[in-house]
């Protein structure tokens, strides 16, 4: 088992689903992306509400983090597969104490890929 997530209490974060870009090799799947990157900061049905509040994007693999991004820029995607989706261009975070830790008890894991922790 992976150690716990210990968030600060500062961070506001938008958790997101990436197990089924993360797992995709096949370049030809609407789910491929490039990266690690790329699979955690787009394509996301979010609260425009919530976007100047979020100061991470984490993206999770059934609940351990695999990616840490400072979100620098919000807009919609101009992809016509992924209308009224939001994705982000921001800075990889590659030493975050987040990384590889369990943020499986902040966040449901299931149907919806995206949870927000102190976004309120």
């Amino acid at each position: 088992m992976k150690e716990p997530i210990k968030i600060s209490a500062s961070d506001r974060i938008l958790f997101v689903n990436i197990k089924r870009s993360f797992h995709c090799t096949d370049r030809h799947s609407e789910y491929y992306r490039p990266s690690t990157y790329e699979a955690t900061r787009k394509y996301w049905r979010i609260s425009k509400q919530r976007l100047s509040k979020i100061s991470l994007v984490v993206g999770h693999v059934d609940g351990i983090v695999k990616e840490v991004i400072v979100p620098e820029k919000w807009h919609l995607s101009t992809d016509p597969r992924y209308p009224n989706r939001y994705e982000c261009i921001g800075k990889e975070i590659d030493d975050s104490p987040y990384l590889n830790k369990d943020a499986s008890q902040l966040i449901t894991i299931g149907q919806n890929p995206v949870a927000y922790y102190n976004c309120d």
